[in-house]
């Protein structure tokens, strides 16, 4: 058990390193284009590009094919679809997705109440459903069962554990809403003329694909998929931090479940 612990807590370390340069990635994607000195950029993508494809390469050695695909995987992909951008931007009469991306992720969008109140409404429906779940099936607890990442910090929430909290869950949250909500359907959109609905669809099975390897639980991916398409109208409707917020909430929420949960089947056993 100690060796499973100690597996997911470089789980978890991994999770905000791999997470915490995609946001550099990012951040450098926004101010690219008005930066004189773009090959040093090219020269930075690259090397963590190739440092990403060795620790890929050393991690299937070693046979850790799910954590190779949540991390580095992830990360490869965003550089590649990076340099990919900006390779095309120069290019004559070529306008870059980062202007695109800009819209999408709804830096020009207005607060629309109504449309807040009914995807806070369906946020609430949702977590009603799955605290009713989890209330029935005291076996999420179990390995193999749930996701073992929320399960870690419920076993035993130590003074470690909860300084991580507050650094994964929301650094999480913001990196899958800017990969699979913006990136993906930017680019779908942008280079290959998908029609926005299609576009939803396919990034939210992808996106429910991916925390498969995280529970193995179908009626997890499910519920993910259902979440993307919630968190993809926030981000067209009103803009990147609300679809960050509710899925920031949707997961502290569902952390608590799984706290609750293990309470009952505490007393249960009692």
């Amino acid at each position: 058990m100690l060796k499973i612990d100690n597996r997911i807590q470089s789980k978890v370390k991994n999770i905000i390193v791999s997470n915490l340069i995609i946001l550099l990635i990012f951040l450098i994607w926004f101010s690219y284009s008005t930066l004189p000195f773009i090959f040093n950029l090219y020269l930075f993508s690259l090397s963590i590009l190739f440092i990403g494809l060795f620790l890929l390469i050393y991690k299937y050695k070693k046979g850790k094919k799910i954590e190779m695909l949540s991390f580095y995987g992830v990360l490869i992909f965003v550089l590649i679809l990076f340099l990919l951008d900006s390779l095309l931007s120069l290019l004559p009469n070529f306008t870059p997705l980062l202007f695109s991306f800009y819209n999408l992720i709804g830096l020009k969008h207005k607060f629309n109440t109504f449309v807040f109140s009914i995807l806070l409404l369906l946020i609430f429906t949702k977590l009603i459903s799955i605290f009713l779940y989890f209330m029935k099936n005291p076996r999420i607890l179990e390995l193999g069962k749930g996701d073992e990442i929320f399960q870690y910090f419920t076993k035993d929430l130590s003074n470690k554990k909860k300084l991580l909290i507050p650094i994964l869950f929301p650094l999480s949250a913001l990196i899958e809403e800017l990969i699979y909500r913006s990136l993906v359907l930017s680019f779908l959109i942008y280079y290959f003329n998908v029609n926005p609905f299609v576009g939803i669809i396919f990034a939210s099975i992808i996106f429910g694909v991916v925390h498969l390897s995280a529970s193995k639980n179908w009626g997890h991916v499910v519920s993910t998929l259902l979440s993307s398409v919630i968190y993809f109208i926030a981000l067209i409707q009103l803009g990147l931090l609300y679809s960050w917020v509710f899925h920031l909430t949707t997961n502290v929420f569902v952390l608590l479940f799984y706290y609750l949960t293990k309470r009952k089947k505490g007393r249960l056993i009692i």
